[in-house]
């Protein structure tokens, strides 16, 4: 692990929301949570949580309007995939981005696309 201050664990620490909170235990103290279970439910890093509050007051649907707040939500989504596209060395060409909600999901979409295809 790097020593350095840039990768030390306080600075990964003070970047992840919630880490620092102090829940209820069942006889009434309050102690820091600890999350065993980052599979289902990884905290988000605290610019993450900051970003969707701060668009929150401009979200609408995505792709089913013609307001402003609609219009601006859609490019922040179709944007979203170029830039996770860019991130991951996709061919805009020749590749997809598509978001799921969990591994299972992206799994069973994986896997029909490819028996669809591998049929054609």
């Amino acid at each position: 692990m790097y020593s350095g201050s840039s990768y030390g664990l306080s600075h990964w620490r003070e970047r992840i929301a919630g880490l620092d909170e102090k829940l209820p235990l069942l006889d009434g103290r309050f102690a820091p949570y600890i999350n065993l279970d980052n599979a289902a439910s990884t905290p988000p890093f605290r610019h993450v949580l900051e970003a969707v509050h701060h668009f929150l007051p401009y979200y609408s649907s995505v792709h089913r309007g013609t307001g402003f707040k609609s219009r601006l939500s859609t490019a922040a989504y179709d944007d979203a995939h170029d830039v996770v596209a860019q991130f991951v060395g996709a061919d805009p060409a020749g590749s997809v981005v598509i978001f799921v909600k969990n591994t299972t999901e992206a799994r069973r979409r994986d896997s029909w696309v490819r028996r669809r295809y591998r049929r054609a």
